[in-house]
């Protein structure tokens, strides 16, 4: 009787243990969820604000400055209001065509480089080599005789 009231008693304290962790597991995801979305709400306020502190920036620097600097700032301004100005996929579109031209301009060169090491392999080649004869403008090696 008194084992099984031990047992009982140990199985009860397991399972509230067990409940414990269960329940703290699920708040622990629970609150990853919630850090997560706030964090993205975050980041889409922030980019909508960067963008408008961004153009700011650029109309101050526009009003205070002369010259080439206030054509650099007016053109800041008016890229940042282009639309599809913060979309970052403009950028990886832009950076990937750049990409792609840039390896098929390497991939040329490599071709064009090839050929012309072919081409002086075969100069090698056909030249005759004639070790003996000495050129008029060779030094005669300052006293060795």
């Amino acid at each position: 009787m008194f084992e099984n009231l031990l047992g009982n008693l140990k199985e009860k304290f397991q399972e509230s243990q067990e409940r414990k962790r269960l329940e703290k597991e699920e708040m622990n995801r629970m609150q990853r969820e919630v850090d997560f979305r706030e964090r993205q709400v975050f980041q889409e306020e922030f980019k909508k604000n960067a963008l408008k502190i961004a153009i700011g920036r650029a109309k101050k620097d526009a009003a205070k400055k002369s010259g080439m600097q206030k054509l650099v700032a007016l053109n800041r301004v008016k890229r940042l209001q282009e639309p599809g100005a913060n979309n970052p996929s403009n950028f990886f579109n832009k950076f990937s065509t750049y990409t792609q031209k840039n390896l098929a301009r390497t991939e040329e060169n490599k071709k064009r480089t090839a050929g012309m090491r072919e081409e002086a392999e075969k100069m090698r080649g056909e030249k005759p080599i004639t070790p003996g004869i000495r050129k008029p403008f060779q030094p005669s090696g300052f006293g060795k005789r």
